[in-house]
């Protein structure tokens, strides 16, 4: 009988570290799934909302410098281009829900931005902030 209660808990042990293991590493496994599946999508996104920003940003401080007619038309065409970061604000908290963290996000942008970017030059300047 000794052997058996032995052999018992061995299995539950066994089971036990295997039960650690799945959990330690699905989550991982499933985050990487997750940027996998999603990068390129997400990337496009990210380029699509961060040159409207970027546009309204010049279009804002136009009218701030010069405010003439044709800047405030511009702004106005600039605001209605924010709408290009609305799919992005979806696609993130989908993917916050699936998982991701704000880091893991903020990682994937940069690495969209920064493969877009090409040169150190062009690195600098996407980060830039412009007054």
């Amino acid at each position: 009988m000794h052997s058996v209660s032995w052999s018992s808990s061995l299995k539950f042990v066994g089971v036990f570290v295997v039960g650690i293991a799945v959990g330690a590493f699905s989550k991982p496994l499933w985050k990487e799934a997750v940027v996998m599946i999603n990068a390129e999508g997400y990337a496009r996104l990210v380029h699509a909302c961060d040159s409207a920003m970027k546009s309204h940003l010049i279009a804002k401080q136009r009218v701030v410098l010069r405010p003439t007619k044709i800047a405030v038309t511009e702004l106005k065409a600039a605001e209605l281009g924010l709408l290009d970061c609305q799919p992005y604000d979806l696609k993130r908290k989908k993917l916050l829900r699936w998982g991701l963290s704000d880091n893991d996000l903020s990682e994937l942008a940069l690495k969209a931005i920064e493969a877009n970017a090409g040169s150190l030059k062009k690195v600098v300047e996407v980060h830039e902030f412009q007054y």
